[in-house]
C-alpha cells in the first residue's frame, strides 16, 4: 500500500517538474527545459527503483534458492537507461547554439520548481516505503534546480548566454551521473569479495576451535554474501562434534546475511589441494 508521503512527494515531484518545462516553453529557459527533462528521468528511474527494490524482497523459491535480492539492479539498468534518455535529449538540444531571449517568469517558475522539489524530498524522506530512495533521486535535482533557477534569472538579467551555459553544467551533472550509476553497478554485480565478510567468516570459525585452509565470498547484494570454506578440526576432534561445530557456525553466518558451505577436511587432502590450485573437493560439506 503506498502511504499519504509517498503520494505527496510524487505529486511535488511532478507538479516541479512541469513548472520547469512550462518555464522552459513560455518564457524561453533552456535551462529550465533540460533540467525538467532530467526531472522527468528522475521520477521515472525512482520509481522503477522502486518496483525492483520491492521485488527483490520475495523469498527464495526453486528457481532463485538464494533469493531476488538482485532484482534490485533492475531500478539500476532501468536509471541508466532513463537518464541516457535524458542525456541524449539534453545534447541534441544544445547542439545548436541560437540567440534567444530569457523572459522573468522563467526566473520565477524556477524558484517555484525549486520550493516543489524540497518539499519532495522532505515528504519522500517520511515515507516508510521508500527508505530514502525516492528522496536521493530527488534531491539530485534540488542542487538542479538552483542551478537552473540562477541560470534564468542571469539569462533575463544579463542575456541568453548565461542561461546557456546554465543548461550545459546541468547537462555536465547529468552525464557525471550516468557514470556513476553505471561504476555502481559494476562494481556491484562483479561478485567482488567483501573483506569483511571474509573475516566474519573467518572469526565464527576460528572460534570454534577450526583452522581455517581456505575461504571464498562473494557478495551478492549489499549486506547478503554466499561462498565457501574448507576447514581443519582440531586433532584428534570427533567427527560428530566437528559437524555440530560446523553447522552452528553455518547457522551463526546465515543470521549475518552470509550462505556458506563448510567442507570439513579431515584428511587434510583439501588443504594440500587448494595449496595447489583447482579443487577436487572430498571431505564432509555442512
Amino acid at each position: 500500500m503506498v502511504d499519504a508521503a509517498f503520494k505527496l512527494g510524487l505529486l511535488l515531484s511532478v507538479a516541479g517538474a512541469a513548472v520547469k518545462i512550462a518555464g522552459s516553453l513560455v518564457y524561453g529557459s533552456k535551462a529550465l527545459l533540460v533540467d525538467g527533462a532530467t526531472c522527468v528521468a528522475g521520477i521515472a528511474a525512482g520509481l522503477a527503483a522502486l518496483y525492483w527494490l520491492r521485488a527483490s524482497k520475495a523469498p527464495p523459491d526453486a528457481d532463485h534458492p538464494f533469493g531476488h535480492g538482485r532484482l534490485a539492479f533492475g531500478g539500476v539498468s532501468f536509471t541508466l537507461v532513463a537518464y541516457g534518455v535524458a542525456a541524449g535529449f539534453g545534447l541534441a538540444y544544445l547542439a545548436r547554439p541560437e540567440p534567444y531571449s530569457v523572459g522573468l517568469g522563467a526566473a520565477v517558475l524556477g524558484v517555484l520548481g525549486l520550493i516543489l522539489y524540497s518539499g519532495a524530498v522532505a515528504a519522500f524522506r517520511r515515507s516508510p516505503i521508500v527508505g530514502g530512495a525516492m528522496a536521493a533521486f530527488t534531491a539530485s535535482e534540488v542542487f538542479e534546480s538552483i542551478v537552473s533557477t540562477l541560470a534564468a534569472v542571469g539569462g533575463f538579467g544579463f542575456g541568453y548566454l548565461v542561461d546557456y551555459l546554465g543548461a550545459w553544467a546541468i547537462e555536465a551533472y547529468l552525464l557525471y551521473e550516468l557514470v556513476l550509476h553505471a561504476r555502481s553497478m559494476v562494481h556491484q554485480l562483479s561478485d567482488m569479495a567483501s573483506a569483511e565478510a571474509v573475516g566474519h567468516v573467518r572469526r565464527e570459525l576460528e572460534a570454534r576451535g577450526f583452522r581455517v585452509a581456505s575461504v571464498r565470498v562473494r557478495t551478492l547484494v549489499p549486506g547478503r554474501y554466499h561462498g565457501d570454506a574448507i576447514v581443519l578440526p582440531p586433532r584428534g576432534m570427533d567427527p560428530l562434534a566437528a559437524d555440530m561445530l560446523a553447522d552452528e557456525a553455518v547457522y551463526a553466518l546465515r543470521r549475518s546475511g552470509v550462505d556458506l558451505t563448510v567442507h570439513v577436511d579431515f584428511s587434510g587432502q583439501l588443504a594440500e589441494d587448494e595449496e595447489r590450485g583447482p579443487r577436487n573437493r572430498g571431505g564432509r560439506d555442512r
